[in-house]
C-alpha cells in the first residue's frame, strides 16, 4: 500500500483550513471534497477537475467541523459561532440551523444509518445527538466525573470535548476530550460504558475500523504525538503508533482497513501500515500544520483504491491516491 502525490489546491481558501469530508458518489455523480476554515466558509470541490463547485458564508466566525450524510443529499457544518448548518450539496439551501451556547459545538459525525448527527458538545462535557428527520435535540450523553474527583474540583476545562466518532455497526460512540481521555457510550441504551486511557494531552481525532468484523477498533490522534489502536469495547490499547514530531491533529483510516493517515502540526502526513505496525510514507506536500485527513470513498473499478485528501494552515489542499 502506498500514496502517490497527486495535485495541490494553493489557496482554496482565504485562511487557515481546519476541516475536510468527502461526499459520497451516487446516481453518476463523483466523488467531491467539502473544506470548511478559518475564513468562515464552507467549499465544495471536485477533486478531478481541481475546482471550486459552491461557497457557503452562512457562519460568522470560523468553521471547526464538516460531515457529509451517507446518502451524500445533505451535509453539516460546526462553527465557532455556536450553529451547526445543515445544508443541501447539490443547492447550498439551508436545511436546518441548529443552535448550542458558547464553546458547545466541535466535531461532528453522522451514524453510519443517517439518522442521527452527533456533535462534540465542548464546555459541555457531552456528546450531543440530532434526530435527522425533523432535527430535534434527542438526547446528550454526559461524560461522568472521573473517580475519585470532588464535585468542587474544577474538571472542565480538562474535560472539553473535542473529537467524536461511531462504530460503523452505529451501536458506539467514541469521543475524545482535552484532557486525552477517551469515553465510550453505548447509543441505544445511552449508557457511559468506559474511558480509554493512554493518551496525555488533547485528544483531536477519532475513527474507527470501516470493517463490520473488526467494529470495536478505534484509532485516536493526540496532541501527545502519539496515535493508538483501541479494543473500544474491550477497554484494552491493542498499539501505539509513533513517529510524528509534534502534535497528531488528524487521523483516518483507508476504506480496505488496512491504513491509517494522520495529519500533525510537524507539517507532514503519514501513512501507517497496520499489519507492519509502521509508518512506510512521509509526505511534505505542505507547509504548516495538517488540520485533517481525509480517506474518499472506494474506486468502482479497485475497491482498494481510493483518494487522500489533506488539509492546512497553509491554505491549501492536496490530494493522494491510494492503491
Amino acid at each position: 500500500m502506498k500514496l502517490a502525490s497527486l495535485d495541490s489546491i494553493q489557496n482554496a481558501h482565504d485562511d487557515s483550513i481546519w476541516t475536510a469530508s468527502w461526499v459520497c458518489p451516487g446516481d453518476g455523480a463523483p466523488s467531491l471534497l467539502l473544506t470548511g476554515g478559518l475564513d468562515e466558509t464552507v467549499r465544495l470541490w471536485d477533486p478531478e477537475k481541481l475546482t471550486s463547485l459552491r461557497t457557503n458564508t452562512g457562519h460568522c466566525l470560523g468553521v471547526v467541523s464538516v460531515a457529509s450524510h451517507p446518502t451524500r443529499r445533505i451535509a453539516a457544518s460546526a462553527s465557532m459561532d455556536s450553529y451547526i448548518r445543515v445544508f443541501d450539496v447539490d443547492s447550498n439551501r439551508t436545511i436546518a440551523t441548529l443552535e448550542a451556547p458558547p464553546s458547545e459545538v466541535w466535531q461532528l459525525s453522522f451514524n453510519p444509518q443517517g439518522t442521527t448527527l452527533a456533535a462534540a458538545g465542548g464546555g459541555s462535557l457531552s456528546v450531543k445527538l440530532w434526530e435527522t428527520t425533523h432535527w430535534q435535540l434527542t438526547s446528550a450523553l454526559s461524560i461522568p466525573r472521573p473517580e475519585g474527583l470532588k464535585p468542587t474540583e474544577k474538571s472542565n476545562t480538562k474535560k472539553f470535548v473535542l473529537s467524536v466518532a461511531w462504530s460503523p455497526d452505529g451501536r458506539l460512540i467514541a469521543c475524545g476530550s482535552m484532557d486525552g481521555t477517551i469515553s465510550v457510550f453505548d447509543v441505544i441504551r445511552a449508557k457511559f460504558l468506559h474511558f480509554l486511557e493512554g493518551h496525555c494531552m488533547p485528544v483531536r481525532s477519532l475513527v474507527f475500523s470501516p470493517s463490520l468484523h473488526d467494529a470495536r477498533v478505534l484509532f485516536s490522534a493526540s496532541d501527545d504525538g502519539h496515535v493508538h489502536m483501541y479494543d473500544a469495547e474491550g477497554k484494552a490499547l491493542i498499539m501505539p503508533l509513533s513517529g510524528h514530531s509534534s502534535w497528531v491533529l488528524s487521523v483516518d483510516v483507508s476504506p480496505d482497513g488496512g491504513a491509517i493517515a494522520t495529519g500533525s502540526s510537524d507539517k507532514s502526513v503519514r501513512l501507517w501500515d497496520l499489519k507492519m505496525r509502521a509508518a512506510t510514507q512521509i509526505l511534505t506536500n505542505h507547509t504548516d500544520q495538517v488540520w485533517a485527513v481525509a480517506f474518499g470513498p472506494p474506486g468502482k473499478n479497485d475497491p482498494r483504491s481510493c483518494m487522500l485528501a489533506s488539509v492546512s494552515d497553509d491554505k491549501s489542499i492536496a490530494f493522494y491516491q491510494y492503491s
